[in-house]
């Protein structure tokens, strides 16, 4: 049985979807990176996880976590789950973090919270964490507050703080966008390590395909508040599927051969939600677009281990696959 089973998620917010219909899974142990653009619904599918959305948000679908039903749990059930069994990890450790409070008070809460630690076990315990991730000076740290840290030793704090009661999934947003490039490979490189030591699940959601290929055995790829590509990280960048998924890959600046005089780039504004278009909401962004994009949305239709919604792949692959709802990729 999988950690974590997403099936047909959807979000509104007023009259407005924001995600529909996202499904997948998630094994203890295993990492899946949910990639796409700003405003494709990745962070809004993280947040109903934890039953984090605002209370006019409207969520439906499925959401089991170890075999049990999220949505429409009550607070007391949540809260004993979230911090606990589930952590998160959020893109801006400042806003995160508690300015009044030092860092050893806000780690120390964690296991007060629950586990009932005592305050001096807690801070042991916090020290010890902070170790893991590499802080050079734990003890010193816990006596500081969140404006004498740096962005990348704020970042290992707030992963430290998520692990602390020993989580079964975490899920990271955008863990490392505000961090330059050397501290971020070492944000990642504490992840992957704490990952393989606590057999972590790892949802991280990025933008950044770089970050996916190195750190992620699965990925979904989200489009306007749905997936329109999923399966082993590898196989996926290695040959695309989808035209946005390729569009994506397209788009990366590389390191060797010739320096191109304009970096490329995906045409046009992913929709406003809404204002959804009929058909495929990529359709007025692609190149490959025909008739049945401007018409129909296309199914998520999942073969070998791969899935794929768009009526170009479907049409050239004859009526292999099946057609489905699901993204159990």
């Amino acid at each position: 049985m999988s950690l974590l089973a997403v099936d047909m998620l959807r979000v509104r917010h007023r009259a407005v979807t924001v995600v529909d219909g996202v499904s997948f899974t998630l094994a203890a142990g295993e990492s899946l990176g949910l990639v796409g653009e700003s405003g494709s619904g990745k962070s809004q599918t993280a947040l109903a996880l934890l039953g984090l959305l605002p209370a006019t948000a409207a969520v439906g679908g499925s959401i089991r976590f170890d075999g049990r039903e999220l949505i429409g749990a009550g607070r007391a059930q949540l809260d004993r789950l979230r911090g606990s069994r589930v952590a998160m990890v959020f893109q801006d450790p400042m806003s995160s973090l508690n300015p009044y409070l030092r860092i050893g008070v806000q780690m120390a809460e964690v296991l007060e919270q629950h586990r009932g630690s005592a305050r001096s076990a807690a801070f042991r315990e916090a020290a010890r964490m902070l170790d893991a991730v590499r802080i050079a000076n734990p003890a010193r740290c816990l006596t500081q507050y969140p404006h004498e840290l740096s962005g990348g030793m704020r970042q290992r704090v707030l992963i430290a703080m998520a692990l602390l009661a020993q989580p079964e999934l975490l899920i990271a947003d955008e863990p490392t966008t505000a961090l330059d490039v050397t501290v971020q490979a070492e944000v990642l490189a504490v992840l992957d390590d704490l990952r393989r030591d606590l057999r972590l699940a790892l949802l991280l959601i990025t933008h950044d395909l770089g970050v996916v290929s190195g750190h992620c055995e699965r990925m979904a790829v989200m489009y306007a508040g749905r997936i329109v590509e999923s399966g082993p990280t590898v196989a996926v960048l290695a040959l695309p599927a989808h035209p946005y998924t390729a569009a994506l890959l397209a788009s990366r600046p590389h390191l060797v051969g010739p320096r191109p005089g304009r970096l490329p780039s995906i045409a046009g504004q992913p929709p406003d939600p809404a204002r959804r278009p009929p058909g495929c909401a990529f359709a007025p962004r692609c190149r490959q677009v025909v008739a049945a994009c401007l018409e129909l949305a296309p199914i998520l239709r999942s073969e070998s281990g791969r899935a794929c919604a768009c009526h170009v792949v479907e049409g050239a692959s004859g009526s292999a696959g099946h057609a489905t709802d699901r993204n159990f990729a």
